[in-house]
């Protein structure tokens, strides 16, 4: 059974904040927040299309991850696994024509955040296609399983350290996605995992040349100069375009096993979904012979 999400509220929030402050721990910068900006990006702007990858519309909202019952009275330099919270710190965000989002998180709000983002539409072979929503009615995952909490909660998520104060930025792409869930915040969540697994997912997906791989664009010149990770994103949008409900391949309905990477862990299931990705990237990038195993 997945771990009970301790509820939070902004009120609670700040109680502890204050708290910190009077055992001396609220006086430090690492304690006081930060402005959250990024973008919801679903991959490089094709030839075929006007607008490209950015996701408008889309709600993003921002959650702590909290250890034990001591809400935000834990130091990120030294806490080992957090676990997940599913009350917003702060009013949910609604990205703009271009994917643009931002938080005010300067409310005694520190360590890991999480941030999901679900509905908003994209562009993507010259189609307008909408960011479908994960729920516990069309998710292929057991019920049981250890990441279907989070899974049913989220399309795209990410994971930023706040704390210190000024602004803090992240993208919530898909490869964002892959490894906030191979990190499977519901048993325990760190930063560290987050960002190795980002590395690790990354490898997977042929991407090179990306030195920031949580800011950087798909397809953009300056952020992503190989290339490879506007293809690699190509082949997430064309996976997701060919599965059902969008198209009629009924391996991996609504892409829940690719989005929800610790799923993976079955052999059949990481060889079902290695197939049909390789299959989408290859026909969303001419010329590409790339064949993947992921794992």
């Amino acid at each position: 059974m997945p771990v009970s999400p301790i509820r939070l509220s902004l009120g609670a929030a700040l109680l502890a904040s204050l708290a910190l402050a009077g055992c001396g721990g609220g006086s430090t910068a690492q304690y006081e927040g930060s402005i959250v900006t990024g973008r919801v990006l679903m991959g490089p702007q094709s030839a075929s299309d006007t607008s490209g990858g950015p996701v408008a519309g889309a709600t993003v909202c921002a959650y702590a991850f909290v250890k034990g019952e001591s809400a935000y009275s834990i130091d990120p330099a030294t806490a080992s696994a957090y676990i997940y919270s599913n009350t917003p710190v702060a009013p949910c965000a609604t990205t703009d024509a271009q994917g643009n989002f931002s938080f005010n998180l300067l409310n005694g709000v520190f360590g890991p955040v999480l941030l999901q983002a679900t509905n908003g539409s994209y562009m993507f072979g010259g189609t307008s296609r909408t960011l479908l929503p994960l729920t516990s009615a069309n998710l292929a995952m057991p019920a049981n399983a250890s990441n279907y909490f989070i899974a049913t909660n989220t399309t795209l998520q990410a994971a930023v350290n706040v704390g210190g104060g000024g602004t803090v930025s992240t993208n919530v792409t898909p490869l964002t996605t892959f490894a906030v869930a191979r990190s499977n915040p519901i048993a325990g969540f760190t930063m560290t995992t987050y960002l190795d697994n980002l590395s690790n997912i990354a490898a997977q997906l042929r991407i090179t040349g990306v030195s920031d791989l949580s800011n950087a664009v798909p397809g953009n010149n300056a952020t992503d100069t190989s290339g490879t990770y506007g293809q690699a994103m190509l082949g997430v949008e064309q996976y997701l375009a060919t599965m059902t409900p969008n198209g009629s391949n009924a391996d991996d309905p609504y892409g829940a096993n690719l989005l929800n990477w610790t799923d993976l862990g079955s052999a059949t299931t990481a060889s079902t979904v290695s197939a049909d990705y390789t299959t989408a990237y290859q026909a969303a990038n001419t010329g590409a012979t790339e064949v993947f195993n992921f794992n």
